[in-house]
């Protein structure tokens, strides 16, 4: 038999293995290829040859037991092992450490690691540069960073979270050009039963510092020239001037339906009428919604490629949907400021979940949420609304049967059953949930 060199020379200076292993569906441990390791290695692979970085290898792998943690990869020969979560990641990844030699501390696995660190949540710290009051119950805010440096960019539909002073974290659509860099603009509502978030808002002051999290959009534009069917009403307008600016500058066919109680309380008017201009029906209703909007007479037929856009008040939503109900479910956009009424036929019970990332049994009683017990276990999990219509709490569903109670997913997603709002949903009677944390 030939005998080797004792040093032999590698063929790749640089191996990086990502796993992929798949488990059975719903299996409690899940697995690195359900959390996403095919996603990020195609990404490696594609981005690694993109940049031309020679004498690497990046092959897929089998189970590593490192499932807790996944998706897992792991650098040799330096054996640096990464959970990266996002492209983002890769992208951090490739750039500091296969290109400069210099590994990711923040996404780094401890060698004895076997649960995952808590991430710290992002926040920009922003200048309140100016507030006018719009209305009676609305002010608008105008927020900067502290040395005039662009913002995060961000799509028409999107919001931030700010961060109240008493940890409060309430979520406020962007009402600003996207393309304007240089500021956010947000609208706020003074609730009279505010839970901490618009009252503390309406009591700060030009020159504040406040803290926001990064733009997340979940109520984007669809694409495609329309027409596109924009009906706001009252503070729902916020997101609806920066689509009505993007598909201005797209060249689209839209309309932009504006309901409030009268002109006197029509917030950010001339903003709207600037931008819309021709494309703006104002209907002021005097508090009587059958004074308002017809809207049987607007959505009576859908037009070929048209989409609709609905952000407001409850009612006025519901109002909407039960009026487009013949219109398909992918052309019907919504966004919500306020939950749902309670359904009669919910009954909370016990049940009990399994955190599958830390292989721990939790039990949920009749009285409390899965965000309370998971929190009470001392595990970091962001929330806002916690009254199920803004989606900060989701997390995925590996197992079980939730009973859906929010106002988010759809009607598919929640068939599909593969998430879950923590705050507001439950187990179905006998089911024990297997969550993704």
């Amino acid at each position: 038999m030939a005998s080797l060199p004792e040093d032999p020379q590698p063929l790749y200076e640089t191996h990086v293995l990502c796993c992929t292993n798949q488990r059975a569906e719903g299996h409690p441990r899940s697995c690195c290829a359900d959390r996403g390791g095919h996603t990020i290695m195609a990404h490696l692979s594609k981005r690694v040859a993109e940049e031309g970085i020679e004498n690497i290898k990046v092959t897929e792998a089998g189970c590593m037991e490192r499932c807790e943690l996944g998706p897992a990869i792991v650098v040799y020969p330096d054996a640096v092992w990464y959970s990266p979560a996002s492209n983002d990641d890769v992208d951090e990844i490739i750039e500091s450490h296969l290109k400069g030699g210099v590994p990711v501390e923040r996404l780094v696995l401890d060698v004895d690691q076997r649960i995952p660190k808590p991430q710290p949540t992002q926040l920009l710290d922003l200048t309140v540069a100016s507030i006018a009051q719009e209305t009676p119950d609305i002010k608008s805010f105008e927020l900067a960073a502290k040395d005039g440096a662009d913002l995060p960019a961000f799509d028409a539909g999107a919001h931030v979270d700010v961060i109240t002073e008493g940890g409060l974290r309430r979520s406020y659509s962007i009402a600003s050009d996207p393309t304007e860099r240089n500021h956010y603009t947000l609208g706020v509502l003074r609730e009279p039963k505010s839970r901490g978030g618009s009252s503390w808002m309406h009591a700060i002051s030009q020159g504040d510092t406040i803290s926001i999290t990064p733009p997340e959009n979940l109520f984007p534009l669809a694409d495609g020239n329309g027409p596109h069917i924009l009906i706001a009403g009252g503070i729902g307008i916020t997101p609806m001037l920066a689509m009505a600016r993007v598909l201005k500058a797209r060249g689209a066919a839209f309309h932009l339906h504006y309901c409030t109680r009268s002109a006197e309380q029509t917030a950010f008017l001339d903003m709207a009428k600037s931008v819309a201009g021709d494309n703006l029906t104002l209907h002021h209703d005097g508090g009587d919604p059958s004074k308002g909007m017809d809207l049987a007479a607007t959505l009576k037929d859908q037009p070929s490629g048209a989409h609709l856009y609905i952000c407001g008040p409850g009612g006025l939503i519901t109002a909407v949907r039960d009026a487009s109900a013949h219109w398909s479910d992918d052309s019907v956009h919504f966004e919500l400021f306020a939950a749902a009424p309670t359904n009669a036929d919910w009954k909370n019970e016990a049940f009990d979940i399994y955190l599958s990332r830390r292989r721990l049994d939790l039990t949920v009683p009749a009285d409390r949420t899965i965000l309370e017990v998971i929190r009470a276990e001392g595990i970091a999990l962001d929330s806002s609304c916690e009254q199920g219509f803004c989606s900060t709490c989701q997390v995925r569903l590996i197992s079980g049967e939730a009973e859906h109670r929010d106002q988010i997913l759809s009607a598919e997603e929640k068939a599909k059953g593969d998430k879950i709002l923590t705050c507001i949903s439950r187990a179905k009677p006998g089911e024990k949930l297997v969550l993704d944390i």
